[in-house]
């Protein structure tokens, strides 16, 4: 099974994809033949990936590494965008996409740019720990971890607001952005705004085929370029692999998993930050994201969830070329300037 539709589109997405997508995407990558799927060589290249529809991004203040304490105090790498304003600041804290086993600090660094620069925040870009050399949930673990220390530490270590927080993150970091917000509620760490795109939401590895999932768009998007069916169960395949099959081990990771595998199972809707929602219209994973945000509004929280049509699942990531992309990113940084900068009022 391929895990990603490299050749020509597919004619039954054809129809619903906007046609300066199609163009794009027959331009650059539509003709790139198949070959055998290496973990090692698609982490060099995962990054870059999109680069033929990313815009230049505008210049912060300052860029540096640091680090922080992970899951148990290991500690994992951190990229700071500092703005030109002086400090301190509110912060954006982002978890980069790449269904758990992809993905750096480089891959999210445009988003992170126009970020820090459109909405006067510092922005932390966190690169937690992948997927199979991991057991999940290790992302969240180690993500969750890096927030309490941020909100902890980081007023003397970063020259941040610790009470003007937001999360955010694409595909995979969506998820940990939004999983990362309930943890936060038990925890009593304030959130002004979680703002994610594309995220993942259920648990796949239920369902054999895409006609087994209960949400349209899987079928629907079955065969979508850039992610379909296929790659989503060879993404889904590597984060169970990484679990011990049998003995103690398993049934400790087991039980770290809790209900982070299908976020619909949380067990508390309620009392959650303000949360952007952004799908995309050819994406298999439209449906469950749009059911997500209805539970949000169910419980009682501020929802604002929108649509992209015509585009596929990182199309945010091709700002140069879709008008989609550069509202995503432009209306990320008005929500999160709009929800960081102002007044607190709890």
């Amino acid at each position: 099974m391929s895990h990603e539709a490299l050749n020509p589109i597919h004619p039954s997405v054809l129809p619903h994809l906007d046609p300066v997508f199609v163009k794009l995407y027959n331009d650059n990558v539509a003709n790139t033949p198949t070959g055998p799927i290496d973990l090692s060589v698609l982490r060099t290249k995962y990054s870059v990936l999109y680069s033929y529809g990313t815009g230049p991004a505008p210049d912060c203040g300052r860029i540096y590494d640091s680090q922080v304490p992970g899951h148990n105090g290991d500690l994992i790498p951190v990229r700071v965008y500092e703005p030109t304003s002086p400090g301190p600041w509110p912060v954006h804290i982002d978890f980069h996409g790449g269904g758990w086993g992809l993905g750096d600090l480089d891959t999210e660094s445009h988003i992170c740019k126009h970020i820090c620069v459109k909405a006067n925040v510092c922005v932390i870009d966190v690169a937690y720990r992948l997927v199979p050399e991991h057991a999940f949930p290790i992302g969240i673990q180690d993500s969750f971890a890096a927030l309490q220390y941020i909100h902890a530490q980081g007023a003397e270590k970063f020259k941040i607001e610790p009470t003007r927080i937001s999360l955010g993150g694409v595909s995979a970091g969506g998820n940990i952005a939004l999983i990362c917000a309930h943890l936060a509620r038990d925890a009593s760490i304030p959130l002004r705004l979680v703002a994610v795109g594309t995220p993942t939401i259920d648990d796949i590895s239920k369902y054999k085929s895409a006609a087994d999932a209960p949400w349209p768009s899987m079928q629907e998007m079955e065969h979508a370029p850039t992610l379909n069916w296929g790659r989503l169960k060879w993404f889904d395949n590597l984060k169970w692999q990484s679990i011990e099959s049998e003995g103690p081990a398993r049934e400790a990771q087991m039980s770290a998993v809790k209900w982070y595998a299908n976020a619909l199972q949380a067990l508390r809707f309620d009392g959650l930050a303000k949360t952007v929602i952004y799908t995309a219209g050819c994406d298999p994973l439209r449906d469950e994201g749009e059911e997500y945000a209805r539970r949000l509004i169910q419980g009682g929280n501020e929802v604002i969830q929108k649509r992209f049509a015509g585009v596929p699942h990182p199309f945010m990531h091709m700002d140069e070329y879709l008008w989609q992309a550069k509202d995503f990113i432009d209306l990320t940084a008005e929500h999160i300037k709009t929800n960081l900068h102002r007044p607190y009022s709890n």
